[in-house]
């Protein structure tokens, strides 16, 4: 017998009408958006992976910045 396992969404909406509504989509337009830090932080290594190597000049600043972010990431 297999198990299924369930993936957890990257994102999910909290309504600020009542604070306790969560849903997979936004329903209303002042609903508070929170997004899973690891989604976040997997999608900051891979853009940093595309702009580490390159030798380009260009994309020191980038590499700094998504640095700076990925620290901040696994700080928290």
């Amino acid at each position: 017998m297999s198990k299924q396992v369930e993936k957890a969404a990257s994102k999910i909406y909290v309504q600020v009408k009542d604070g306790k509504t969560i849903t997979l989509n936004r329903v209303f337009d002042d609903d508070i958006c929170y997004i899973r830090k690891d989604t976040l932080l997997e999608w900051t290594e891979c853009e940093l992976s595309k702009r580490r190597d390159t030798g380009d000049d260009y994309f020191i600043p980038a590499i700094v910045v998504l640095n700076d972010l990925i620290n901040k990431l696994n700080s928290m």
